[in-house]
């Protein structure tokens, strides 16, 4: 009985050894990892690393969402994560025949028609996981999923690439001077592409998340404002611009914009570029609260309205 006890004692502490040398082994493990991945330099730039989810999620996504997504909804899904992403077009009824529009005839444009710019590129909403890979929720992302939703309808447009942070440095201005280096974006892209009639400085407000939120269908939006300055004498056109896409916003859900900001009072910009063209606007989409999937939402109705506002200018 002696010799039993004793060799199971010794069956314990060897037990009890090997499972001591595998918590060191895989704590040296987990250690060295940490320190060889937090001195490793990987430089990937944005559009790499969009490319790689892109292809990633190529290899995985639902065959049944070949045909029940749109290329921009696709792309939404399987590249940003975005699952909510219906914006109420066909999900919510509008009162403007714009779906069955753009299901019956499309515009084509071989050559840009819409010029979208962001004069403050760096205003950012709400923080999301997307965050943690570089990829920021800006109002720049915006004006590229705006994009994508106009190409859908066959509305052709362009996003301006160049950063305003760098022709502020470049000229020696101040954060201030925004609307002055855009403005020297705007001319070249004028220049670059004479077949531009539509301009379209998109921003985000910083007012609360209340004031920039509505729920239409159970589904969040990022509410719109247009902002117009006065401070110059050619104001009425764009003026008249921004109502009547205000009221068309409005015949689709009246509590989706918040309506037309006029300026003039001292201390605001009073112009901010529109004096360039009758058909240069400011649209505030949501605010830093906002969450990129009700700024897609909104984006999505917007583009139909554009949509719809173009088909009338023919």
């Amino acid at each position: 009985m002696r010799v039993k006890f004793k060799s199971r004692k010794r069956v314990s502490r060897s037990f009890f050894k090997l499972f001591i040398l595998l918590i060191i082994a895989i704590s040296s493990f987990i250690l060295v990892f940490k320190i060889f991945y937090n001195n490793l330099d990987i430089e990937l730039d944005s559009n790499a690393y969009l490319n790689y989810l892109v292809n990633d999620a190529y290899s995985k996504f639902s065959l049944s969402d070949l045909t029940s997504l749109s290329s921009t909804e696709f792309l939404l899904k399987y590249s940003f994560g975005i699952e909510k992403f219906n914006s109420g077009t066909p999900d919510v009824e509008l009162t403007s025949p714009v779906v069955s529009e753009v299901e019956d005839t499309k515009v084509t444009n071989e050559e840009p028609i819409i010029y979208i710019f962001n004069s403050h590129q760096t205003e950012s909403y709400r923080a999301d996981f997307a965050d943690e890979f570089n990829i920021n929720n800006t109002v720049y992302l915006a004006s590229h999923i705006l994009k994508e939703y106009l190409g859908d309808l066959g509305l052709s447009a362009i996003v301006e690439e160049n950063n305003i942070v760098d022709v502020l440095n470049t000229n020696g201005w101040k954060y201030g001077s925004s609307y002055k280096a855009s403005r020297i974006l705007l001319e070249q892209a004028k220049k670059d592409h004479p077949s531009l009639r539509f301009f379209i400085d998109l921003h985000r407000d910083a007012a609360s998340y209340e004031r920039t939120t509505v729920t239409i269908d159970d589904k969040k939006y990022a509410k719109i404002m247009f902002v117009i300055g006065l401070k110059h004498e050619n104001y009425a056109p764009n003026l008249a611009l921004a109502n009547d896409l205000n009221e068309r916003i409005k015949s689709f859900n009246a509590d989706l914009t918040r309506g037309v900001m006029q300026k003039d009072n001292a201390g605001a910009n009073g112009i901010y570029n529109q004096d360039f063209d009758p058909n240069t606007i400011l649209i505030e989409v949501g605010g830093q609260y906002n969450y990129i999937e009700e700024v897609n939402n909104t984006l999505k109705a917007f583009a139909n309205i554009l949509y719809e506002y173009f088909q009338g200018e023919q």
